[in-house]
């Protein structure tokens, strides 16, 4: 298992990529070409997870490692240094959201 990555639910998917179609610009129109492949790979992949039933949907996700590459993983068989540093991961990004969005609701309060 590799430990360097993060699991995404497979409801998060469609929710985060349908918006970046409005956000790109024109200035990468070149390089897109190669990244509609991995979108579409992923998006295979999540539309895969989607059809399974509730039971093996709530305990499977897409596990990105730090080379970059992709695996579904069932979540259960996750070893403890892969559960605690998922974990870790997950609650510092929670954190820095936080904090960024007290930081703009402050900026917006002082305003």
């Amino acid at each position: 298992m590799e430990t360097g990555g993060d699991i995404y639910r497979a409801g998060s998917f469609r929710r985060n990529g349908s918006s970046s179609i409005w956000r790109n610009s024109g200035d990468d129109a070149f390089s897109r070409s190669s990244r509609d492949g991995e979108d579409d790979e992923e998006a295979l992949r999540w539309a895969a997870l989607e059809k399974l039933p509730t039971y093996d949907r709530i305990r499977r996700g897409i596990l990105s490692g730090v080379a970059g590459g992709v695996a579904e993983v069932d979540i259960r068989k996750l070893g403890f240094v892969e559960r605690e540093s998922l974990l870790d991961r997950l609650v510092r990004t929670a954190e820095e959201d936080n904090e960024k969005f007290l930081l703009r609701l402050k900026e917006r309060v002082d305003r």
